[in-house]
């Protein structure tokens, strides 16, 4: 609460202040007038499980604010913000000034103004920058594709408010099928020009449209698209089976009427992701919206501190709510991160695939030299070097169903493609070879924090996390491990006084399990552990839960009703 109340204090406008967008904002603990009742309640299953406090204040400039902080605004370098002139050198250049600003300074977007931006890799640029804020109030930065929206990289302390990041060119186009020529080819009929000649071809493998339902993921996976009548945008669609049910697909849309989402070529699909933040400490990103995205909104990579997202919200951009769709693939990709992450007072939906991904990278143990381990990061071939004295690694075994135990690192050294390891007390039962696996807990950024959230779509969650005061609407939902190459094995995930519902009253949608097939033989089989709905509005039958996770009641419906 004292960033917030700093900020006001020193005239950061009403976009800082929670309280007047209809939230609180937790301290040490997480808690809230309105929660207190929810507080009490719960108390007992966050200290069983290890969670529910956040580890630290997170980004406040003005914690290191000097008397020579200065105030700059983007219309002193240039920037027109008529939504039409190419912002992004004047933007580049007042950015450049913040850099070398003292400690609290901001730079300010006017507000309910649109900045065009069509050169530079990415629209707003932050690098090796620290004790600073980037403050807009109800601002658009508008993107030329294909560039990045934002990356924010090995910054320290600092927070971006009130800006909504979108796309000129939207990344789909939205299609009626019109004939269907056989063996996956199809005509449609697009509400926009896709902006090609003759045949256009994806270079990446795994090149999708979609079916739109609102009811589970319906992907298509398409190999080509090719100009038929580019007046009346009518195109020709060639799709593959690179997705299940290819032939049921088509004919949903056929004779169903459901439309097509396409990706619009060049944009949709074309890069990685849309905001990278990457390598920082102490990151804040409050009242902004995220409009649209070419693949991945998000990717958190090496962030340590807190890492927070207070009033974010990835939603079509007004006016455009018909269209549904946001982003091609995941909201919050989420990897070796030490950081805790927070999500408070956010939203997500249109996302085609996972709201969250919040994991580390499995590793096997390649050899063993005395008690040092040669960990492969098979994923890509290279040293997983972020591993560093005093992180926990834990250890199974995929052959034998054994959870093998948690290790502390007392040293970790690169080596060309493997990281040697030496554990502060040698465990017993790793073996070398490619059935044992390891992750390092330290980096799947262990107790992370949603709070009063509202998110729809699919879920992957596998460290501890408290996840409260949300509504998930849930199309599928993973508390599992997925060996080769992500982990941990899901453990302390704790879903308080939470509202659940899911695309129909009769299916599974939540899956809980190790899928290890050796359990019954094993003395201590790897699995999933500690999970618990408390006082959860859910219907229990929606949950799909492993054998050894049954056997060992891992999974605790408590005081939950539907």
């Amino acid at each position: 609460m004292a960033a917030i109340m700093l900020c006001n204090a020193a005239g950061c406008g009403g976009t800082n202040n929670p309280r007047e967008q209809g939230t609180n904002t937790p301290g040490s603990a997480i808690e809230t007038a309105d929660l207190q009742q929810q507080k009490i309640l719960d108390d007992e299953v966050k200290e069983e499980l290890g969670v529910g406090e956040l580890h630290g204040e997170g980004a406040n400039p003005f914690r290191k604010q000097t008397e020579k902080a200065k105030i700059l605004y983007v219309k002193d370098f240039g920037a027109k913000g008529d939504g039409i002139n190419n912002d992004g050198s004047p933007i580049r250049k007042a950015i450049t000034t913040l850099k070398k600003a003292d400690p609290g300074s901001r730079l300010v977007f006017e507000p309910n103004t649109t900045y065009y931006v069509s050169s530079g890799d990415y629209a707003l640029l932050l690098q090796n920058m620290k004790d600073i804020i980037i403050q807009g109030e109800n601002t658009t930065i508008l993107v030329k594709p294909i560039m990045g929206l934002c990356l924010v990289q090995n910054c320290n302390n600092i927070i971006i408010e009130g800006i909504n990041f979108d796309y000129k060119t939207k990344p789909y186009a939205i299609a009626d099928v019109i004939s269907d020529r056989g063996d996956g080819v199809v005509h449609i009929r697009t509400d926009r020009s896709l902006n090609i000649r003759g045949t256009y071809k994806q270079p990446t493998p795994d090149f999708f449209g979609l079916v739109d339902r609102q009811d589970g993921r319906y992907h298509v996976g398409i190999t080509s698209i090719k100009v038929i009548n580019a007046d009346e945008y009518i195109y020709e669609v060639r799709c593959n089976e690179g997705f299940a049910e290819r032939d049921k697909r088509i004919k949903m849309m056929l004779n169903e009427r459901y439309q097509f989402i396409v990706p619009m070529p060049n944009v949709g699909q074309a890069i990685e992701q849309g905001l990278t933040i990457i390598e920082n400490k102490d990151f804040t990103m409050q009242n902004c919206n995220i409009w649209s995205a070419a693949k991945f909104m998000f990717f958190l990579r090496g962030n340590e501190g807190i890492v927070k997202f207070r009033n974010v919200h990835l939603s079509p951009a007004p006016g455009e709510e018909d269209a549904h769709m946001v982003g091609w693939r995941d909201g919050f990709h989420c990897k070796e991160n030490r950081a805790q992450l927070v999500w408070e007072n956010c939203s997500a939906k249109y996302l085609y695939d996972d709201i969250f991904n919040i994991s580390a990278s499995m590793l096997e143990v390649q050899k063993i030299e005395g008690e040092t381990l040669h960990l492969y990061w098979q994923e890509t071939g290279s040293a997983y070097t972020q591993i560093r004295k005093g992180d926990l690694i834990s250890f199974f075994d995929t052959a034998s169903g054994e959870r093998i135990g948690t290790g502390t690192v007392k040293r970790a050294i690169p080596s060309d493609s493997i990281m040697k390891v030496i554990l502060e007390e040698p465990l017993q039962g790793i073996k070398e070879g490619e059935s044992c696996k390891a992750v390092v807990d330290s980096l799947a950024a262990p107790g992370s924090v949603i709070w009063n959230c509202n998110f729809h779509g699919t879920f992957r969650f596998r460290s501890p996390i408290y996840i409260v005061g949300s509504r998930l609407h849930v199309t599928r939902m993973w508390l599992n491990v997925e060996a080769p190459w992500e982990g941990p094995v899901t453990n302390h995930v704790l879903f308080s006084n939470c509202e659940f519902t899911f695309d129909n009253e009769k299916e599974v949608f939540i899956h809980v399990g190790s899928k290890n097939d050796k359990w019954e033989k094993a003395d201590d089989p790897y699995r999933v552990r500690k999970i618990i709905f408390f006082h959860c509005k859910i219907r229990q039958n929606a949950a799909e839960i492993g054998e050894a996770e049954q056997k060992y009641d891992e999974v605790r419906f408590q005081q939950c009703y539907e």
